[in-house]
């Protein structure tokens, strides 16, 4: 029997979903992680139930996994990572096995914000704009620049909005700044540049590119518009699906793009906002979406990216074929009130809701110091439909439905 390697996974289910994608095209799942901690909110899909064989091992030293491939001769037909800060090193094993990854210098390049601008700067690329940004590393970098508010900051090297802050003035932006240099590591104990951006706040509507890696080209297989929450900018809420969209050629320029980066795997999902007929880049992640994202595509097209990414990794590269045109959706739960989440009410009726897919409710319960980043939402529901606003308004009644038991709030 063939074997594929999983370093990490994500915790909304992508990763699990490819293991058993591979599974049933008869490869043997090996999952290797660093604590399985990282995975006790997940109710369903834990990686324990799914993989065959596992190995807790330091997921981000390269050198100690390479050794133990050598060491038990251990033969794989594809590396995957499903989360940001594991996809440099499954390109790394992939490149030393010569299997079908990424280039780490390319990764390298786009993981991180800040030489992701500089090098569209530096290449003169104007398809799509960017935000004027500042580098810091230091509080006392804020004194050498000329800052104009509100503005953004965040980590070059996090994800799901962690670190994330809209500062209204300059008190705000040195009390982020301080708080964050403080973290020296994220909830994935993956340790952070100790660098930030400082970006103009773009006002607009915020959007995702799902783009797939086929035929040696990359293809946009759907658009997704999003919904954020607080200070912080945490993701609330999506619908993707054949959306009313006055860009005709964003296929042609996001490719070019991810050319100019050298990205030839897998798939993209690139975030961008727009203000008036302009299109912002905030960033390029390669890889498939959190936040569900992938499942709602295949609800609303048809299209099975997550098969299509396996597919990639063992060394094939499927056509995307015809696509349907339907609508998905997605809501989160929110921490609202601070204090410990107990109990959840209301889940069989939501079931009953028109257009109800899934749901999802973390492991309970959960104690909420407030709403910083994407680990602190409670759960979420994904319903479908013939319109968007169908589509949308379904998922937000009924995360509305739940009633949530909160102590010592």
């Amino acid at each position: 029997m063939k074997n594929i390697l999983f370093l990490e996974t994500n915790t909304t289910g992508t990763g699990s979903k490819a293991m058993k994608i591979a599974k049933e095209k008869g490869y043997k799942v090996h999952f290797w992680t660093s604590d399985f901690g990282q995975y006790n909110s997940m109710q369903e899909d834990h990686p324990s139930k799914i993989a065959d064989e596992f190995l807790v091992i330091d997921t981000y030293d390269i050198d100690q996994m390479k050794y133990v491939i050598n060491e038990k001769q251990l033969s794989f037909s594809g590396v995957l990572a499903f989360d940001d800060y594991h996809l440099l090193p499954a390109a790394s094993l992939a490149n030393e096995l010569n299997l079908p990854g990424h280039k780490t210098c390319s990764l390298e390049k786009v993981r991180n914000k800040r030489k992701m601008r500089d090098h569209i700067i530096k290449n003169e690329f104007n398809l799509i704009s960017q935000p004027e940004y500042n580098a810091v590393s230091s509080i006392e970098n804020l004194d050498q620049l000329k800052l104009n508010f509100p503005c953004v900051i965040k980590p070059v090297d996090d994800s799901g909005s962690n670190g994330v802050t809209v500062c209204k003035n300059e008190e705000q932006l040195r009390n982020s700044l301080t708080t964050e240099i403080k973290r020296k590591t994220n909830e994935r104990g993956y340790q952070l540049a100790e660098e930030w951006l400082i970006e103009e706040l773009i006002i607009g509507k915020e959007y995702s590119a799902e783009m797939i890696y086929t035929d040696l080209q990359w293809k946009l297989v759907s658009i997704t518009e999003k919904e954020t929450f607080g200070e912080h900018s945490v993701e609330c809420g999506h619908v993707t699906g054949p959306l009313d969209f006055p860009f005709t050629n964003l296929e042609e320029n996001l490719s070019k793009l991810l050319e100019l980066f050298g990205l030839n795997f897998g798939a993209s999902h690139i975030e961008f906002f727009i203000n008036e007929n302009n299109l912002y880049l905030v960033e390029i992640n390669p890889r498939l979406a959190g936040d569900c994202i992938p499942k709602l595509v295949e609800i609303a097209t048809g299209i099975n990216m997550v098969e299509h990414v396996v597919l990639q990794a063992i060394g094939t590269k499927p056509n995307i074929g015809d696509k349907k045109e339907k609508y998905a959706s997605i809501q989160f739960a929110l921490p609202t009130s601070l204090g410990e989440y107990t109990e959840v009410n209301g889940v069989d009726k939501v079931k009953d809701t028109k257009g109800y897919v899934r749901m999802s409710i973390n492991k309970l319960p959960y104690s909420s110091t407030g709403i910083k980043s994407s680990y602190n939402r409670l759960g979420y529901i994904i319903t479908k439909g013939d319109t968007k606003e169908e589509a949308q308004e379904a998922a937000k009644e009924a995360i509305n439905s739940l009633e949530w038991s909160v102590t010592n709030g």
